[in-house]
């Protein structure tokens, strides 16, 4: 179950709309289009972006979601400069004709196919978890994007109240 914003009364416990599930959910499944790199990342920008005004709540998800692909992105980076240099260094040099390339290529794969498996898995949990209705956080990012944002219908609800209480505009 979804948690109400931290500004919210006790009862004012708002599900995000299935809508912005949906959008939400998109914004952590963007990561299996990481496959290219770094392009989950323009999806889960795009995404925030695009509501950033309509509604915190899918543009928190997103970007937490842009957040967990630009980590696991950079723990790929560092995962490949410790295997590389290593199988480069293992290579006896019996072979000439590009043998070495395919030597790192291949001792490198099992290690960019975990780390994708493992971000896209986790990544599927949080589609999973934000199409529920949950607000969900990521383990290593979750508190960097702050507290639970407020879904659509709340800033609604809010505009709607403020200009309620402006009253009619006089000439």
């Amino acid at each position: 179950m979804a948690q109400p914003p931290s500004d919210a009364l006790p009862g004012d416990a708002v599900l995000p709309s299935a809508d912005e599930r949906a959008q939400a959910a998109r914004a952590h499944l963007s990561i299996w289009l990481s496959l290219l790199p770094l392009f989950g990342v323009f999806a889960a920008v795009g995404i925030y972006s695009r509501n950033q005004r309509s509604s915190p709540w899918v543009s928190q998800q997103a970007l937490q979601s842009a957040l967990f692909q630009i980590v696991f992105f950079n723990l790929l980076l560092i995962v490949l400069a410790v295997v590389v240099p290593i199988s480069a260094l293992a290579w006896d040099g019996t072979y000439d004709d590009g043998s070495l390339v395919l030597a790192v290529f291949l001792s490198a794969l099992p290690f960019i196919v975990v780390v994708y498996l493992v971000q896209g898995l986790l990544a599927t949990r949080a589609a999973a978890a934000i199409r529920r209705g949950e607000d969900f956080r990521h383990p290593m990012v979750g508190r960097l994007v702050g507290s639970t944002a407020r879904t659509a219908d709340q800033v609604t609800a809010q505009s709607d109240e403020s200009t309620s209480q402006a009253g009619p505009i006089s000439d």
